[in-house]
């Protein structure tokens, strides 16, 4: 009986020992899964650039450099090193040796210089011609040239400063292209840690690349679950059927924290929302029935009623993890009694009717939509609103030009000023719709991209932040701040400012 009793412990011990193994391995075996909004339009990134499409290339490519967690310094991938001329123009990489893409093909600066010139050059052998190249208006404006000095050292020259563009062009296999006829779309070959196994309509399977020059990941495999809706794919990282959510809304965040299984970590906030102004429309044109459309909108109810919680009030376009935010530049305050004296000087009639063109398929921004109504007809304006089913037919009729008012968002992936203010309020932009237009502002704009300290450039930018202000060409409503949620049974996890593990998932562990 004694020797029965003896022996039980040893046989409990030893299932809970087989029990706690067969948890890891089956955690091992089942590897990472990551929730992915939509299916990929193309895994090439001369062809992409939409962030559901990027959170998989982060995986399979590297480039040049990779940017800090905070997304203001460079540090080295491809290039182990680089030397920057004096006038911040000409870089010289030298690039790692030994590194190889996923069909087993060598990295080398002929590598570089095509995958560099297949987006902007149209006369270039593997020249990405459609769909159109992701970065193509970008680089053309940017790169002047690239040399290549030896197998591993090569030299571009810049038009003007911003070397944070070397993190974001993505270096792929001139063998693949030639295999595959330029088309990499879904047959991406990068020298990222994880390599592309499987592509199915409701998930994409990735397998660890064992000759990453990161070293082999820990992880078995990688598995992007494509979940369309938000709910559903919170569903199912509460039931552990997901590992990560890179974004989740605001909405979410009370649910998600309330639960102990689930980590939540702040990833960004490199954006903005904003009512934009067709600044040359006839009831428009006085800058002072401007400045009275955002001192009527109540931003700090609207980014309480919106954000639950997530969101920053703007003072402006930039937010404040841009490089040069400053917190005493800021647009008129809401004071909606100033803003009934402005119109009243303007002599704007009573009643006067806006159109305000909006995408309607987006629940939260029908709330703002709503909301600024409801503010803009206290001060004796009214709103005929333009509702569109999608982001298609909206910019159709951003193009046609029949609205005055428009609700729209920037998000841009570092933190550098010009990606916000250039592309929004430069006269010559395609993507300032509200057609504004200012001469000084060009100017401070242009100077930014000409060689200076960083201490001036950060000035000039914040000039030119001052200068658009007082035109009024927009009412900025707020800054959405970002989260990511995984489940608690992920270790190593580190996120960057768009929620990519910084680490491309090399250390991650699923315990």
């Amino acid at each position: 009986m004694s020797l029965r009793l003896s022996v039980l412990p040893l046989l409990l011990s030893f299932a809970a020992t087989w029990l706690a193994s067969t948890e890891v391995a089956g955690a091992a075996a089942r590897g990472f899964i990551q929730h992915l909004v939509s299916e990929p339009v193309s895994l090439d990134p001369a062809k992409s650039n939409r962030i559901q499409d990027d959170q998989v290339m982060w995986l399979l490519y590297d480039a040049l450099t990779q940017l800090s967690p905070d997304g203001t310094k460079m540090e080295p991938a491809l290039a182990e090193r680089w030397e920057p001329s004096a006038d911040g123009l000409t870089y010289t990489f030298t690039l790692r040796k030994n590194v190889r893409f996923h069909d087993g093909a060598p990295l080398d600066a002929e590598a570089v210089k095509v995958s560099y010139e297949r987006q902007y050059l149209s006369g270039s052998r593997f020249y990405a011609a459609s769909p159109p190249n992701a970065y193509e208006r970008v680089l053309s404006g940017l790169i002047k040239e690239i040399q290549v000095l030896d197998r591993h050292t090569v030299v571009i020259t810049l038009h003007y400063p911003r070397p944070s563009q070397f993190a974001l062009v993505k270096i792929v296999s001139p063998q693949a292209l030639r295999a595959h006829d330029l088309h990499l779309t879904r047959t991406p070959v990068g020298t990222g840690p994880f390599r592309l196994e499987r592509w199915e309509s409701d998930r994409i399977m990735l397998a660890p690349f064992a000759d990453s020059w990161r070293g082999r990941p820990r992880l078995s495999a990688v598995t992007f679950a494509i979940v369309p809706g938000l709910q559903a794919a919170m569903d199912r990282l509460e039931a552990g059927e997901l590992d990560l959510i890179p974004i989740v809304p605001p909405y979410s965040f009370e649910r998600l924290a309330a639960n102990p299984l689930i980590r939540l970590a702040k990833v960004g906030g490199l954006n903005v929302r904003f009512l934009g102004m067709q600044v040359d429309r006839p009831a428009l044109k006085d800058r002072r029935v401007r400045e009275a459309i955002v001192r009527a909108v109540d931003r700090e109810r609207l980014a309480t009623i919106l954000g639950r919680g997530a969101t920053l009030v703007a003072q402006g376009p930039l937010p404040p993890a841009s490089l040069s935010y400053d917190p005493q530049i800021r647009q008129p305050a809401y004071d909606p009694l100033r803003a009934q004296v402005l119109l009243k000087e303007a002599g704007t009639e009573p009643g006067l009717t806006l159109r305000l063109l909006h995408n309607a398929s987006l629940e939260l921004w029908s709330e703002a939509v709503q909301a600024i109504r409801s503010d803009l007809r206290k001060v004796g304006l009214s709103l005929e609103l333009v509702g569109t089913p999608d982001w298609k037919t909206f910019h159709e009729e951003r193009r046609k030009g029949n609205h005055d008012l428009y609700l729209y968002g920037w998000s841009v992936s570092t933190p550098e000023p010009e990606r916000f203010l250039f592309p929004l309020f430069h006269s010559k932009s395609s993507d300032n719709f509200g057609r504004y237009a200012n001469p000084r502002v060009d100017e401070l704009l242009e100077q930014a991209r000409q060689p200076m300290d960083e201490a001036r450039r950060l000035r000039t930018y914040r000039e030119a932040t001052r200068a658009l202000l007082a035109d009024v060409p927009a009412a900025f409503l707020f800054h959405e701040i970002t989260f990511a949620a995984h489940h608690a049974r992920v270790a190593g996890l580190t996120l960057n400012l768009y929620g990519l593990p910084q680490d491309k998932l090399t250390t991650v562990e699923v315990r």
